[in-house]
């Protein structure tokens, strides 16, 4: 099935002031990138830093933008976390490392309910037996979407927090 909506990885100078990135000048090919899936795949093999600098080698935006963030953003102008292999994170361990913490996994489920609350009553029942099996093939069951937010959700507000990354 066929996303409706088009994303973008975008160069964001100042707040709403984006130059969008075509990715396929950085690769020299022609594939569409207009999927979230796409776009992930493509930035998860460079750290941020080598995406940058491949988008100076191939001159694709002004030069001033290269100082701006690095950011995907969809028609409606939703942001999301460029996922780059600068993040080190993993959902398996996730629930390795936590779950037994009563408060991470309940915002994970009110996280989880958020996106997939058809499924919350199934979930909250492996959360409760702590089987982190039926918990993945649950959370993985779900669109790419619904897990990509859940996923940036843990990784920018539990686990940044626990790890006191920055």
């Amino acid at each position: 099935m066929e996303e409706k909506i088009s994303y973008y990885l975008v160069l964001e100078l100042r707040p709403k002031d984006f130059m969008p990135v075509d990715i396929n000048l950085l690769l020299n090919n022609s594939k569409k990138y207009k999927t979230l899936r796409d776009i992930d795949a493509f930035t998860k093999n460079y750290t941020e830093e080598e995406i940058k600098e491949m988008i100076k080698i191939s001159n694709s935006v002004p030069e001033n933008y290269l100082n701006g963030n690095l950011q995907i953003i969809n028609d409606c102008k939703y942001r999301y976390l460029v996922l780059t292999k600068d993040i080190n994170f993993s959902i398996d361990t996730f629930f390795e490392n936590y779950i037994d913490d009563k408060l991470v996994m309940n915002k994970f489920i009110n996280i989880y309910n958020k996106y997939c609350s058809t499924t919350k009553d199934e979930m909250k029942k492996h959360l409760n037996e702590k089987n982190i099996n039926n918990i993945l093939q649950l959370l993985f069951s779900n669109s790419y979407e619904q897990v990509r937010n859940i996923y940036t959700y843990l990784y920018e507000n539990i686990y940044n927090d626990k790890n006191h990354v920055s």
